[in-house]
């Protein structure tokens, strides 16, 4: 054997007790669950600690910065293995006309080459050799916006067709299904028929639909309602993403969001969702502006935020949302460098509410729109509702980073670094909303059966070795928002694909992820 792990507390990943046993591995795989002993090349002593399969994160944004940055510290460290990218509707590929006119801030911001094809970005991803395994969906604002672009236009049938062809061809590289992001340009501008036609393509691949809502807050039934409407004629699997009632007007609306996804499951319609373990979300700050303000090309959004008519109406649409809107917004991060002090401050303590509009429209121009920011808008009681349930899976929301080099930069929310052990050392081990057997479930063999991740997610012979060893006495989230690079306590070992990449909480040299599709 190449590896072997003895005295472990094993949680195997589908909700069976904990027991004992020695676990070996040769090369990739698995190969041996049971109370033998074995010679090996590497043994660790597991006495203490728990071990599981590798946790999956459903919902991450790293399809830049793992190729800026593939050590992807803040994941590895947190017991991630396998990541599911192509969230929101925005993905790596493909990446052509607009929208890779939109993405240019960003691959700069970066330091990566301009790329169009899926091919040419699986072969960036593989001459960088990730840590962690890569899977990913298309997204559906990606497709758009190369045909389309950025117009506030019906898609008519020429242009669905070769949306759709367009589509069809990403499958050929076995991507997981197609994301949608529809508070987000393109997505925002495409209708529901569009949307149940786009879907219809995931039916003979075997995709899933997953979705960020057209509305998480004021219009979240009628939005949950559409995305069910879209898995019922498409005939495929939903997963909705970041599942949440996004400002305190619309705590309320917990329960109904909730048994209108149950009873569509009890119709036949496969539902599932993600959440994250925190009561803040993080998105861009052009986000809470007006939907007709960002149509178009980044060039005509910051010709329309210079106009004095523009600036008008938008501070008429912020009085509207009060002054605690400032307060709930916190700015994580910015392009241009002489800004930089405002990251980790809320809009509300560096600029008067009279003049909010103006410090907005201007902090957007000078950053080329390129501003991010976290909003305080959740509540803790319907996010315990949510983790509790047993479709839910956890994702980060975030892209991959680490403590130094080109992604160690602003103050992004802290899930990037500390989601799963939040998840464990809050909300199992302290609040015991649900037992350590049916959470590690959520986290490794649920998400795995969801997206297709075949052999992975479970403790079992012939399985390829994702695993991780914490320890339950010292598993801890450390990020924070003032410090949001704060690597977790007690994940003590992680091993992908065979290999050692976390050792006694340390990364090794070892970056033995794989591209998942």
């Amino acid at each position: 054997m190449d590896l072997f792990i003895k005295n472990a507390s094993i949680v195997n990943g589908i909700g069976k007790s904990i027991f004992k046993a020695n676990v070996g591995i040769k090369e990739d795989k698995i190969i041996y669950i049971g109370q033998e002993n074995f010679s090996s090349k590497i043994t660790i002593n597991a006495n203490e600690l728990i071990l599981t399969p590798g946790f999956i994160d459903t919902h991450s944004h790293s399809d830049f910065t793992i190729i800026a940055d593939p050590q992807a510290e803040g994941k590895i460290t947190q017991g991630i293995t396998t990541e599911i990218n192509g969230n929101c509707g925005l993905s790596a590929f493909p990446m052509l006309e607009e929208t890779l006119e939109r993405r240019l801030p960003e691959l700069k911001a970066l330091g990566l080459p301009k790329w169009n094809s899926i091919d040419e970005y699986i072969s960036l991803l593989k001459n960088v050799n990730p840590s962690i395994n890569f899977a990913t969906l298309c997204g559906h604002g990606n497709i758009r916006g190369s045909v389309i672009g950025y117009k506030n236009v019906i898609a008519d049938k020429a242009k669905l067709s070769k949306m759709r062809n367009l589509l069809k061809k990403q499958f050929f590289y076995k991507v997981k299904g197609l994301s949608t992001g529809l508070i987000y340009p393109p997505g925002i501008f495409a209708n529901t028929e569009e949307l149940i036609e786009f879907a219809k393509v995931l039916h003979p691949n075997k995709g899933v639909y997953a979705t960020h809502l057209r509305s998480e807050g004021e219009r979240l039934i009628s939005a949950l309602e559409e995305a069910i409407l879209i898995g019922k004629k498409a005939k495929i699997p939903i997963h909705i993403s970041h599942l949440k009632t996004s400002g305190r007007e619309n705590w309320w609306k917990i329960d109904t969001v909730l048994s209108l996804i149950e009873s569509a499951q009890r119709e036949g319609i496969k539902i599932t969702a993600d959440s994250y373990p925190y009561t803040a979300s993080a998105t861009d700050l052009d986000v809470f502006l007006p939907q007709w303000i960002i149509e178009g090309s980044r060039e005509d959004i910051v010709s329309r935020l210079k106009r004095e008519s523009i600036r008008k109406e938008i501070a008429k649409y912020i009085k509207t949302r009060g002054k605690n809107f400032l307060d709930s917004l916190l700015i994580s991060e910015v392009a241009f460098e002489k800004d930089r002090d405002f990251e980790g401050k809320k809009l509300g303590d560096i600029t008067k509410f009279e003049n909010a509009h103006n410090f907005i429209c201007d902090l957007l121009i000078r950053s080329d729109l390129y501003v991010a920011v976290i909003y305080f808008g959740m509540s803790e009681e319907n996010l315990i509702k949510i983790l509790s349930k047993p479709y839910v899976v956890i994702g980060t929301d975030s892209s991959s980073r680490s403590t130094k080099g080109i992604t160690a930069r602003g103050k992004p929310h802290p899930r990037g670094f500390g989601s799963f052990p939040r998840f464990i050392r809050k909300y199992v081990l302290e609040k015991e909303i649900l037992s350590l057997e049916e959470a590690i479930r959520k986290i490794t063999y649920l998400p795995a059966k969801i997206f297709k991740i075949h052999k992975r997610g479970l403790i079992k012979e012939g399985y390829y070795a994702d695993i991780v060893l914490f320890d339950p006495s010292e598993i801890e989230d450390t990020a924070t928002f003032e410090n949001p690079f704060g690597i977790s306590k007690g994940i003590k070992y992680v091993i992908i694909n065979g290999k050692i990449a976390v050792e006694n909480g340390l990364i090794t040299d070892i970056r033995n992820g794989r591209i998942l599709l």
